[in-house]
């Protein structure tokens, strides 16, 4: 049984190896020993890292639907093409409450720019545009939790 230290010693080893793949700029970053074993992949990669199964996130975070009356500027968002969460975590459009967002719809973006943060286990995941596209819908408030493979964004090139 492992101890809460020992749980906070590696969350804290899985932190620091994520500050060291971003500023090396690094796109994949291993670590194992003995009894854990955890990769991380930087934003644009679909897995974030992956821990042994006890350092895995708890159950996927359930939304409730809320019926939602789309005004006429909306158009489906089956018309168009979606950016998809990569994990499990928290929606933050900035990167603090008091900046401004990354993206507003209706933005047009460059490739590699921060669309969103993703929060999950302490980390601050940004995802970042794979081209340049422009922001049709923000498909989540800012805040709330997502799953992996949800809707984020729905865009179109631009």
């Amino acid at each position: 049984m492992k101890t809460n230290n020992e749980k906070d010693q590696k969350q804290e080893m899985i932190e620091n190896l994520y500050k060291m793949a971003v500023a090396e700029r690094l796109e994949e970053i291993e670590y194992k020993d003995n009894d854990f074993y955890v990769k991380i992949r930087r934003p644009g990669s679909k897995v974030k890292y992956v821990p042994r199964a006890e350092y895995q996130q708890a159950e996927p975070v359930r939304q409730e639907a809320t019926e939602q009356t789309p005004t006429a500027a909306e158009a489906p968002v089956a018309d168009f093409k979606t950016i998809k969460s990569p994990i499990n975590g928290m929606f933050y459009r900035s990167p603090s409450p008091t900046s401004a967002p990354y993206v507003k719809e209706g933005d047009t973006v460059d490739a590699n720019a921060t669309m969103c943060i993703i929060e999950a286990m302490k980390v601050m995941n940004e995802i970042k545009a794979e081209k340049r596209v422009k922001i049709v819908r923000i498909m989540v408030e800012n805040g709330k939790p997502v799953n992996a493979n949800q809707d984020i964004f729905a865009i179109q090139d631009a």
